[in-house]
């Protein structure tokens, strides 16, 4: 009976064996390039994903199908490398050519005092579709979505005063597309954004997306990787989704100036990014 289920499992191993073939491989990625497979192009109802690379000078999406050949590069200005080359997927096709946008946040000042711009960029034609970029404002990354429900899509950013962050405003912006669905959404990835100000006093807002349902806990940790504040932890749906912290710990004290790491984890794994507190 033993040599019978032994034979059945190496049978069945060696069906699976077979169904698991090479199909592509790429060229060597050097450490310091970050690649990764992207929702980009969209055909009928479905995104098709593309491969893309981000290094210190420039980001590029590859031609379809498992391709290594850059097809688009975007080249990152000074402010935009002094940032981290940030560059997202907006999420939605606002050209009409069936092609995701991407937005590529930039710094100014220094990495520990410095003030956020943003560009709406078209990757196809090189394009700024928005750019919000003003000396005494520090700006949050842009939203995309249908906000009075009616069919148009708009865009929203939030402004702060700065360097003081001691007031914000919403600005909305019509993006003049109408009739819009999920069709023209991207799917939203598991990814953990910068926090918003930052360098904040005392309040900051901390975004984030779920590609599905799933259980998180959102928490601070100080430099040595102490627990500060748990933010939150429960049950969330997929989509865009915001938490805040008002610079407190556990215990309701008031944290001191440094720099904080807040972390995201859920059922899809584990992020985590800087932010600064000043006083």
């Amino acid at each position: 009976m033993r040599s019978i289920l032994l034979f059945a499992v190496i049978f069945s191993a060696s069906l699976f064996s077979q169904n698991f073939q090479v199909k592509w491989t790429s060229p060597t990625i050097p450490y310091a390039t970050y690649a990764a497979f992207t929702e980009f192009e969209k055909s009928g109802d479905v995104w098709k994903s593309r491969l893309y690379t981000i290094d210190t000078i420039k980001f590029q999406v590859m031609e379809a199908g498992y391709s290594y050949t850059p097809k688009y590069t975007y080249t990152f200005s000074a402010a935009e490398r002094l940032a981290g080359e940030q560059v997202f997927s907006l999420g939605y096709d606002l050209t009409g050519d069936n092609i995701v946008e991407f937005y590529v946040l930039g710094w100014y000042g220094t990495t520990t005092a410095y003030r956020q711009s943003f560009k709406i960029i078209d990757i196809v034609t090189g394009n700024v579709l928005l750019e919000k970029d003003i000396a005494n404002s520090y700006y949050s990354y842009p939203i995309v979505w249908d906000i009075e429900g009616d069919g148009q899509l708009e865009c929203l950013v939030v402004k702060f005063a700065y360097p003081s962050y001691n007031n914000y405003t919403f600005e909305v912006y019509s993006t003049g597309l109408t009739g819009m669905n999920d069709n023209n959404k991207v799917r939203a990835g598991f990814a953990l954004k910068q926090n918003y100000p930052n360098p904040f006093n005392p309040q900051t807002v901390i975004p984030f997306d779920l590609d599905a349902p799933s259980n998180v806990r959102v928490e601070i940790f100080d430099i040595k990787g102490s627990l500060v504040k748990t933010l939150f932890t429960g049950d969330l749906e997929a989509g865009q989704h915001n938490v805040e912290w008002d610079g407190r710990n556990n215990d309701g004290m008031k944290c001191p100036s440094g720099i904080y790491m807040y972390n995201l984890s859920g059922a899809a794994g584990t992020r985590n990014r800087k932010m600064l507190l000043l006083k």
